[in-house]
């Protein structure tokens, strides 16, 4: 459990919750609330997820200096995190027409500027698989497993997992993880580098995942939304093409700040902190 007060619902069954922590109200939780049904991804469910997201994006301060918002966590109530959709769903007008955008919650979290910690417990599987994928970055209990079972079912991936697994695990593991819809379980995924770091409960997973959380909201605003959007626009490019986007950021930054002192001051006691962290830590 995280110490959260909910800030509103989505879907007709509360299928998603979003939350702002107690602790630190420049973080919210988004809830993935159909545990009984191991939160299969029904339209409602996706819908609502699609909702959560979209009303987080519309949060964000045309000046991000102003965010009040710094970090979301996603994750899962019950023992599986999300386990893609019902193909018994798929037939007629998905096939067709596909995911409608409102509807669409793998768009809506690739379109959040706030990072995104994921904190996967029991199964993520195929389209929860995706959704997993589009966080920024995944921490995992040891009950974590994903799985993509397109190739078992006979269905075409659509949401990036074919780019997006081959980028964060490699090729061959790619091919391993999709080709024969292998369970990666929760050590192979950090062997893999699929995932961060693996805590050995459900409630570590989510105590660390506020910890991580609150230490993106404590840093730099500007500098952290600027981080994220490099480094997703720069793993669709050449890597000549992503230094001249660092560059040209670079170039833009200081004068995109609120007040340029303020921040090198706030930096300089950072960076007091720092030393006094490094003379302080037991070897």
């Amino acid at each position: 459990m995280i110490k959260s007060k909910k800030i509103r619902s989505y879907g007709s069954y509360d299928e998603v919750l979003v939350e702002r922590l107690l602790d630190d109200e420049r973080v919210l939780a988004v809830t993935i609330n159909t545990p009984d049904d191991l939160n299969v991804m029904s339209v409602e469910m996706m819908a609502a997820l699609a909702q959560a997201f979209d009303s987080i994006t519309a949060m964000a301060d045309p000046d991000p200096n102003l965010d009040s918002v710094r970090a979301v966590i996603l994750r899962a109530e019950g023992i599986s995190f999300a386990v893609g959709l019902d193909i018994a769903s798929l037939a007629g007008d998905y096939i067709d027409e596909g995911v409608p955008r409102k509807g669409d919650c793998w768009f809506a979290m690739w379109e959040c500027p706030f990072p995104i910690v994921g904190a996967i417990n029991g199964a993520a599987v195929t389209g929860g698989f995706e959704v997993a994928l589009c966080c920024d970055f995944l921490l995992a209990s040891k009950e974590a497993v994903f799985m993509d079972n397109h190739p078992k079912y006979g269905v075409h991936p659509g949401r990036r997992i074919s780019q997006r697994l081959a980028d964060v695990c490699g090729a061959n593991n790619a091919k391993l993880a999709t080709m024969s819809s292998y369970p990666i379980d929760a050590e192979m995924a950090l062997t893999w580098g699929l995932v961060s770091q693996v805590l050995p409960s459900r409630q570590e997973l989510d105590d660390r995942a506020v910890e991580v959380a609150q230490m993106v909201a404590n840093n730099h605003p500007v500098m952290v939304k600027r981080y994220k959007k490099l480094i997703d626009e720069g793993g669709m490019v050449t890597y000549r093409e992503g230094l001249e986007m660092e560059d040209a950021s670079e170039k833009t930054f200081y004068g995109s700040l609120t007040d340029v002192d303020a921040t090198l001051q706030d930096g300089a006691e950072k960076f007091q902190q720092m030393l006094k962290w490094v003379r302080d830590r037991e070897l």
